[in-house]
């Protein structure tokens, strides 16, 4: 299969982006022009109607765009109290569209309305969540039913911590697991369609798979002493076995993610290493049933191709079609490809660079999202673009042939239209050799009536 990608819109969130491109090539380039420079962290599509976007900006401002457009809708900065503060990750309620979270490296998991202030660029949160240990918030995801709010944090003394928040308890959590991770959490998400079910990758190479209504067993509880008039505070459910699989890929984890086809009837976890590494498992199994290694990717193309494929990366897979899995793979020009699952090595469905298109990225894609239809990227350029996938088998509209048609059609009425009007004009038109016969018979007649005349008068 051969595919092409067209580029329906885009937009530049950073102004500055031209004329960094043109003092880096100058080699003119400073400090200062770097830090002027805005580029896109990440993307958060809305869940519930699937028609906002939601980018995090490296300057700490959120901005919506509307999904088909692109057209800004909001931007606000949700930490303008705190300019140290950086927000980690961000995303929308499962089941309202104006309300978002964000959580930062400040150890605080925020949300806001959208509907309160449309105009401004500072919003109130609306639930604040934090916790009395000096921890950064790197990651956090909402559950479908908008109940539970799961965190992931540094690593800092001892293990990392993964939080469950339940958003009835007035930012309390409801559990902290500390056996988990041995390094930083990097990504933590809710299965798509249950709300108890959730993982969490690290850097230490681990994906943990936990399920929330499962029963807590060696769960510490503290008897409270009785002959203490003050109660006992202590959570008597921290640090549950709520721990369902631990799944290794054998290097950090960068990004994990679901995959699903209804179709045939799967369901996998997907995950992307910093080593460039790409492992799928099944969640029924818990079985590897596909990985690309950078290690064997080396041995097959060789030392030639291995140090080219050194600037390439993996940044996204979903399933296109219910029996094709798509693999992005991006270079730091900011061209990507769109890879075969079956074939990733040999396979290609499309390939975007600077001579197949003018319309890309021109830096590394950080960000990007399948709504099913389109794709949509984010990256370092600050640019936003929303991609189609065109079969090059079948024939799509090309809106060039569509004007001219169009303009050949308009001619041949213009023509039409005048060979109408010339003919009304030729009948409108005294006829000349008409006018010739009647005059020529009108003279005949005169030569006759005076001839007769004068043969009258002669015989009298």
């Amino acid at each position: 299969m051969s595919l092409n990608l067209e580029c329906l819109e885009w937009i530049n969130t950073n102004k500055s982006a031209r004329l960094i491109k043109t003092l880096k090539k100058s080699k003119q380039i400073t400090n200062n022009d770097l830090a002027s420079s805005v580029y896109l962290l990440q993307i958060a599509p809305s869940k519930c109607s699937q028609s906002k976007l939601a980018c995090l900006m490296s300057n700490q401002f959120v901005n919506i765009f509307d999904q088909n457009s692109l057209k800004s809708i909001h931007k606000f900065k949700g930490f303008d109290k705190s300019p140290t503060t950086t927000i980690t990750e961000i995303g929308f309620y499962s089941k309202n569209d104006d309300l978002i979270f964000g959580c930062s490296d400040n150890g605080s998991l925020r949300c806001w309305d959208l509907r309160q202030n449309l105009s401004g660029e500072n919003l109130d949160e609306c639930i604040n969540f934090k916790t009395d240990e000096e921890r950064e918030f790197l990651t956090a995801d909402i559950n479908r039913e908008d109940s539970y709010f799961i965190v992931g944090t540094n690593k800092n003394i001892d293990n990392a911590l993964v939080y469950i928040f339940d958003i009835r308890m007035n930012g309390k959590y409801l559990h902290k697991l500390t056996e988990s991770h041995s390094s930083d959490v990097t990504q933590v998400k809710f299965y798509p369609n249950t709300g108890s079910k959730f993982c969490s990758g690290s850097l230490d190479g681990l994906v943990c798979l936990y399920d929330l209504e499962q029963e807590p067993e060696n769960t510490l509880k503290i008897p409270l002493d009785r002959n203490n008039d003050e109660e006992d505070e202590t959570d008597s459910d921290e640090d549950p076995d709520l721990m369902d699989q631990v799944l290794n890929a054998d290097s950090s984890i960068q990004k994990i993610g679901f995959l699903s086809s209804k179709c045939l009837e799967i369901d996998q976890i997907y995950a992307i290493t910093y080593t460039n590494d790409l492992i799928v498992w099944d969640l029924q199994s818990h079985d590897v049933v596909y990985q690309v290694k950078n290690s064997n990717k080396k041995e097959v193309l060789g030392q030639n191709d291995s140090e080219d494929q050194e600037d390439e990366y993996f940044f996204d897979c979903f399933y296109m079609r219910p029996d094709l899995m798509a693999i992005c793979k991006g270079n730091k020009s900011g061209g990507f490809k769109l890879l075969n699952g079956n074939d990733v090595l040999c396979d290609s469905l499309c390939d975007l660079n600077e001579a197949s298109s003018k319309r890309m990225h021109r830096d590394v894609i950080r960000s990007s999202y399948w709504n099913g239809q389109n794709l949509y990227t984010a990256g370092e350029d600050g640019f936003l673009f929303k991609w189609k996938l065109i079969d090059k088998n079948t024939k799509s509209i090309d809106f060039d042939d569509k004007t001219k048609s169009n303009k050949r059609d308009l001619n041949e009425d213009m023509e039409s239209d005048d060979e109408d009007n010339h003919f009304r004009a030729q009948s409108k038109r005294p006829n000349k050799n008409n006018n010739r016969k009647r005059s020529f018979s009108i003279v005949i007649f005169i030569w006759s009536f005076a001839l007769s005349s004068k043969m009258i008068v002669f015989i009298i």
